[in-house]
């Protein structure tokens, strides 16, 4: 049975909850305590859909070892964002990975200090390294060339751990790209659709316009396809703001964080989603090719075996196509009192309407 004592909201952490998780995670030796705890909030006025904060523990006897500072997060106070967390799964999703999947997954990501989630309720406490000073990506920026390589090589070698895993389909708390949950995008779409319309005006081409008034009704069955490739661990939402660089280990110093969209679905689609958002347009178009062969080559590495080259850019041009439903949905329920959400939404809109025009994707999408 889970251990469901533990704090439900984040000014509810105490140090003496803190010390405990810090003990068993073998953290914090059995001499040594947390008397205080200074907070941080994070991520304010950025859409998360969790409540975060940075936790600087003051420590009392022996705290050799110790962090100095770590993240924390819980669920969301606001009702809203909690509701689309509990629809998707994010809480479950995050603590699952990170409870269960991490130690196997060759990507660097954040040490979990505790892990715990209550299905009755859907509420969770993380306790996660703080991999800060890192320099964190950024997607309104774009990456670089040696970043942008830098994803892809981890990308690949997340895909190959899990590729078409016979443990993937008996993982019912993970959902699948075209899992029900997942499809109803698609009239979330439908809703959305008129607010992008007006948000990008006259930069909408006649082809994207047409292409995405027909993707309206074609989200599902876009999934579907896409969920023809084959099968692996996607990290859902690879995108310049989860990735963390220079992160303070020589021989690993890439991080990918956030994981709360973790789903099982075609590895091309982290590949698609990465290029349709994170790398500008005219980057995009120089690297592309040599990026699709660079992921292929990592799981060839990594030991994917019966998948050509050809196959991963076909898949790469359908998961392009889908890409575009999540600026769609971004747009559609974007802030306007966030400056920065401003530039980011359009510059993935923008970015994305081009990678899909670049593969036609109108003729993907039917």
């Amino acid at each position: 049975m889970p251990d469901l004592d533990f704090p439900r909201a984040i000014d509810a952490i105490s140090a003496d909850w803190l010390t405990r998780r810090l003990q068993a995670s073998g953290a914090l030796p059995a001499g040594g305590r947390v008397t205080a705890i200074a907070a941080e909030p994070l991520g304010q006025g950025v859409g998360f859909v969790s409540a975060m904060q940075r936790l600087r523990p003051v420590y009392a006897g022996d705290a050799a070892g110790a962090p100095a500072s770590l993240i924390a997060k819980v669920s969301p106070v606001d009702p809203s964002s909690r509701q689309v967390g509990e629809i998707f799964r994010f809480y479950q999703k995050e603590t699952g990975f990170y409870g269960q999947l991490a130690g196997r997954t060759p990507v660097r990501t954040a040490r979990a200090y505790g892990v715990d989630y209550d299905p009755a309720t859907m509420d969770f406490v993380l306790l996660l390294e703080d991999l800060s000073p890192a320099r964190l990506g950024d997607q309104v920026e774009g990456l670089s060339s040696r970043d942008a390589q830098a994803a892809i090589d981890v990308a690949a070698r997340l895909h190959g751990a899990w590729w078409r895993s016979p443990e993937l389909p008996q993982m019912d708390w993970l959902l699948a790209l075209n899992s029900a949950e997942m499809k109803a995008l698609e009239p979330v779409y439908q809703q959305c659709w008129p607010a992008v319309v007006d948000f990008i005006g006259d930069s909408m081409s006649p082809y994207m316009r047409r292409a995405g008034e027909a993707l309206a009704t074609r989200v599902a069955a876009l999934m579907d396809r896409a969920c023809e490739q084959p099968q692996t661990l996607m990290h859902g939402d690879f995108r310049a703001d989860n990735m963390m660089f220079e992160a303070g280990v020589d021989a690993d110093p890439f991080a990918l964080v956030d994981w709360q969209i973790v789903m099982k679905g075609p590895g091309a689609f982290d590949l698609a989603y990465m290029l349709s958002g994170s790398v500008t347009v005219d980057d995009r178009r120089a690297w592309q090719e040599d990026l699709v062969a660079r992921h292929h080559a990592g799981l060839v590495a990594a030991g994917v075996e019966g998948y050509s080259a050809a196959q991963a850019r076909d898949d790469f041009r359908v998961c392009g196509a889908l890409a575009w439903c999540w600026p769609v949905v971004a747009i559609g329920s974007l802030d306007f009192d966030n400056p920065r959400g401003l530039v980011l939404f359009r510059a993935w809109a923008e970015r994305s309407m081009a990678l899909l025009e670049d593969l036609d994707g109108a003729a993907v999408i039917g």
